[in-house]
């Protein structure tokens, strides 16, 4: 029996399951901003009526899933871009691009249940429920409470349509040229979603993307995962003075909003906190493995918790602080029994990493 007696066996299980150089960085963060994607969906601070705070919590978890991006493309196109052969990137792309779909698919089975339920015990037929889980499965991301799981289908079609241009000879620039383009349409569709145009047509075209695609969001992962990927390459490089000017432009497009164009320039924030974060050597933290452990168990695993504890203790719809912190306490108990059970049951590697 291998030995798991301490933490620092449990620590070191980790970092060889993962693999990686250390950033501490970054998994530090994202340990804080999966702490954050579980407040924004069990809303703690549902009884606070000042506008200031909530328009700036509100603005700090638009900071999450980009960030998320960014760190998976960080670690992938730092492999794939480090050569120029092209059958080396499809082959970097290809076994990633399946793991992401194979963990996207295993994930939905296991809200499958949850799913189930909420059909069960709404008014819809069965044909009409059967269009939802279909539109919500391949259209949205998500389906009943399982709305973290659309960050998994916008990075499977994202690295698809990387592998694609890659197959038909983009370089990393025709591909993060396309990467922006993608991400002002899905910008636009995020501005048309809202259904605040005067124009019938633009209307139209709002509600026939709100249908499909609910918002603009999977069309974001491509333009984040490659910043990511640019900036381990060393292709982006921002000076002091650089980020400094994004953070204010980014800050003051935000307090006087334009339509389409202050949401373009939002992308400076997480941008910026990715970059300075990256190389923060935070010796102090000597846990930061279990912490990157338990970010992905957190990310995945609160809603859960939260729809069980809402069913048997409160009720399906209840938000609050102590829904917020079961939420959060239960998956970090979890994740030292997940590492150490890693070996022994593959399936956990494969749905944690």
């Amino acid at each position: 029996m291998r030995p798991y007696s301490k933490l620092n066996g449990l620590l070191m299980d980790t970092i060889r399951s993962v693999g990686r150089k250390e950033f501490k960085g970054i998994d530090v963060t994202k340990f804080v901003l999966a702490l954050f994607v579980v407040a924004g969906h069990t809303h703690p601070f549902k009884g606070v009526d000042n506008l200031i705070f909530m328009q700036i919590w509100e603005a700090l978890l638009l900071l999450v899933v980009p960030y998320f991006f960014m760190a998976a493309g960080f670690f992938l196109f730092s492999k794939v871009y480090k050569t120029d052969e092209k059958k080396y990137q499809l082959d970097t792309l290809k076994p990633y691009l399946f793991r992401i779909f194979k963990l996207y698919v295993y994930w939905t089975i296991i809200f499958l249940p949850i799913t189930l339920w909420r059909y069960a015990t709404d008014d819809l037929i069965f044909q009409k429920d059967l269009i939802l889980f279909v539109r919500g499965t391949f259209f949205f991301g998500e389906n009943y409470y399982s709305w973290p799981l659309w960050f998994l289908l916008s990075m499977t079609y994202s690295i698809a349509f990387i592998y694609l241009l890659t197959l038909i000879n983009f370089k990393w620039r025709g591909v993060f040229m396309t990467s922006i383009a993608l991400f002002i349409i899905a910008t636009i569709f995020n501005y048309l979603v809202k259904e605040e145009s005067e124009n019938s047509l633009l209307l139209a075209l709002g509600r026939a993307v709100k249908y499909l695609f609910l918002t603009g969001r999977l069309f974001t992962g491509m333009f984040y995962l490659m910043v990511g990927g640019l900036i381990a390459l060393n292709k982006i490089r921002l000076s002091k003075l650089s980020i400094i000017l994004m953070v204010i432009i980014a800050i003051v497009f935000q307090l006087y909003e334009v339509e389409i164009v202050s949401p373009l320039l939002f992308s400076f924030l997480p941008i910026t906190l990715f970059y300075l974060t990256i190389n923060l050597k935070l010796e102090s933290i000597k846990n930061n493995a279990f912490l990157r452990k338990c970010s992905t168990v957190l990310y995945f695993t609160h809603m859960i918790v939260f729809f069980i504890y809402s069913l048997i203790f409160k009720e399906i719809g209840y938000f609050g602080w102590d829904a917020f912190l079961v939420s959060v306490i239960v998956p970090i108990l979890f994740t030292p029994l997940i590492i150490r059970n890693e070996e022994r049951f593959p399936i956990l590697k494969e749905l944690f990493g």
